[in-house]
């Protein structure tokens, strides 16, 4: 039996697999058919949404598999100790210091090693996370897994490259959708005799072919001046969660938006998004403002106690996100280990409160239990007490809605009639 196999198993699965589940409104998970049989695997997804980018593969694959993540989240000791039974492995960046580089060389043979059991690895090519929905240039490290593989078993070992694409509807909040594509895999023996002759053209080519894969599973704007264009076409102003999440459809629509794309619409684009910002204006709820429906009003007492149960982590966690971490992409994971770990911790104390003050086991059993069922029902209870947001920007900032407003029909005018070529 493998190292931690009892612990791991049960820690991606039941515990983060079903708190996954409860965290996302839907996971979908397309491409499971390509894994190929009784081979190792090296999977390569792309990176935008920190932590949970990973989280979506390991609980949805079925191979033992090992993720490299970076070296600084091993520290302090004992937090490295527990990434290490959850098989994550430490890997060195330039700013560690060329010393800690040369521990990658161990790093990269010990995966050599998993390989060996046909065990599964994981890396991000793009070596860093992003949340513009795109596929940045690969950099060079998952070919060295790759090839170095290869090498450590006389290219007998027949690796298999998966990539990966990871959809979400909204990157930084839960209770939306995230669609896991996983692509046909990538024999790297098929590089073997072009590896022997020229490593870098070898590895050039490898490069190309997985970026190219990849850009076929995800929501990918190539250029980057014309970003604001395409989120705003196709992720702004798209309705249809499912679609906005379907990578066939979006990358279908973005290159039809290449020939209607001027350096006035390049301006008018920024220009909206910048003043959005400015104004900290939720583009896509002014775009599709919700409305309240009956579920809503049958679930009022169950959105009224979970908002009042939960608002002290919720604080904590607004806390974290607004005032101490600054990079965006950190906000899902932060919320999901909340949800994961420091909620069941409040509800014991917020228990052991009530026992203190005389009330019985089986109503802080019933507490526990409905504050436990109730906690999804936060997000939802946030919306519907936010509906009248829109009506509150209309009234109290008339010619900034109107404004928004307008310059978002020129947009959506335009969708209209490019989805209708």
């Amino acid at each position: 039996m493998r190292k931690n196999y009892l612990w791991y198993q049960l820690f991606r699965y039941p515990i983060v697999g079903g708190a996954l589940r409860l965290y996302y409104k839907k996971l979908k998970v397309t491409g499971r058919e390509y894994f190929p049989k009784n081979k190792p695997i090296l999977f390569v997804p792309n990176h935008q949404n920190s932590f949970m980018d990973a989280l979506l593969v390991v609980c949805t694959v079925r191979p033992f598999i090992y993720f490299l993540t970076r070296a600084e989240a091993f520290r302090p000791p004992l937090q490295g100790w527990f990434l290490g039974t959850l098989n994550m492995l430490p890997v060195y960046r330039v700013r560690d210091g060329f010393s800690s580089i040369q521990k990658n060389n161990a790093i990269f043979e010990e995966c050599f090693r998993y390989y060996g059991r046909n065990d599964a690895v994981l890396i991000f090519p793009e070596a860093n996370h992003n949340l513009k929905r795109r596929i940045r240039p690969l950099s060079k490290g998952f070919t060295r897994l790759a090839f170095g593989g290869e090498e450590y078993y006389d290219w007998e070992l027949d690796l298999q490259i998966v990539p990966v694409g990871l959809n979400y509807t909204a990157h930084r909040e839960p209770r939306n959708i995230a669609h896991v594509c996983y692509g046909k895999p990538i024999p790297v023996k098929k590089y073997h005799a072009e590896f022997k002759e020229d490593e870098k053209a070898a590895t050039d080519r490898m490069k190309a072919e997985v970026s190219k894969a990849m850009k076929k599973l995800v929501f990918h704007a190539p250029n980057l001046d014309t970003y604001p264009v395409q989120k705003l076409l196709w992720e702004v102003l798209e309705p249809d969660d499912a679609v906005l999440t379907d990578p066939a459809t979006s990358n279908k629509r973005i290159k039809q938006t290449r020939p209607h794309i001027t350096e006035a619409l390049k301006e008018e684009a920024k220009a909206l998004t910048e003043l959005a910002e400015k104004h900290d204006v939720d583009l896509r709820a002014l775009a599709h403002p919700q409305s309240f429906s009956w579920k809503d009003a049958l679930m009022l007492p169950v959105y009224g106690f979970s908002l009042a149960n939960n608002a002290i982590p919720y604080q904590a966690v607004r806390h974290l996100t607004t005032k101490v971490i600054k990079d965006h992409a950190f906000d899902a994971s932060i919320k999901f280990l909340t949800g994961v770990l420091l909620l069941p911790l409040f509800y014991l104390v917020m228990c052991g409160i009530l026992a203190l003050a005389g009330v019985e086991g089986s109503w802080l059993a019933a507490y526990f239990g409905v504050s436990v069922i109730s906690a999804p029902a936060f997000i939802r209870a946030k919306e519907v007490f936010r509906l009248g947001s829109t009506q509150t920007l209309k009234k109290k900032k008339p010619q900034l809605f109107e404004d928004l407003t307008n310059r978002l029909e020129t947009f959506r005018s335009l969708r209209h009639s490019i989805i209708n070529e």
